[in-house]
């Protein structure tokens, strides 16, 4: 079987998602450099899902969505500045729901790229708008690839 990408323009729904993760990511590196996790509830849907390294984290209130960026933070180094998305891939699965896959690179403040690391995650137009209701970390230093 071989995996097919679309040369087509993105649609309007690819590109609303595309924004969103984006937006979501700046706002990542805003909640860090505030200290502030809530900034990232209008991007999370709750519940949802976190699962990494083969565990899955529940995230049943606004609260656990907090200590989960808070824990998220905490793990940063104290020289983070911010994260670049390199690649944002969206497949729309339906009209209201699209799995998206990114590589982000995270940087210091020296502007060097320390980590970088791929994602995976589902998202739901919502009446409040794009959630991200199940987040999907990838292995360290291993890009996603085709199984079958």
């Amino acid at each position: 079987m071989d995996a097919t990408r679309s040369t087509a323009e993105p649609t309007l729904l690819e590109r609303q998602v595309a924004d969103h993760i984006r937006t979501y990511s700046d706002t990542f590196g805003e909640a860090f450099h505030k200290g502030d996790p809530t900034l990232l509830r209008p991007f999370c849907h709750v519940p949802s899902v976190s699962m990494f390294r083969g565990r899955i984290y529940s995230v049943s209130t606004e609260e656990d969505s907090d200590e989960r960026w808070r824990r998220a933070h905490a793990a940063l180094p104290d020289d983070y500045h911010h994260s670049v998305l390199h690649l944002v891939d969206v497949m729309m699965t339906d009209d209201r729901t699209a799995f998206v896959t990114v590589d982000c690179g995270r940087f210091n403040r020296s502007h060097e790229e320390y980590h970088r690391f791929h994602a995976s995650y589902i998202t739901v137009l919502t009446d409040e708008g794009w959630r991200i209701s199940i987040w999907i970390g990838h292995d360290k230093d291993d890009t996603r690839h085709v199984v079958l």
